[in-house]
């Protein structure tokens, strides 16, 4: 798993879900307009972001786009 993981906002959903995502795990985050990018540096021990995702909303990737995910095709 990487050290940050950066997501692209695809639609006013978006926000909803990454802040839960933010308030679930406890990750740092940065907020760059049309991106956030979490970071596992200094977190509050093992976490699933995907699998967490999935529990916040089962359609997430609708909404937001993975950028670093290594499972993705390019």
């Amino acid at each position: 798993m990487p050290k940050t993981l950066i997501f692209t906002k695809l639609d006013g959903e978006a926000d909803r879900i990454l802040d839960e995502l933010g308030r679930r795990t406890g990750l740092a985050c940065r907020d760059g307009g049309d991106r956030r990018i979490f970071d596992f540096e200094g977190a509050p021990g093992d976490i699933d972001a995907l699998r967490e995702l999935e529990g916040i909303d089962p359609s997430w990737p609708e909404h937001v786009r993975l950028e670093n995910n290594p499972d993705r095709p390019d």
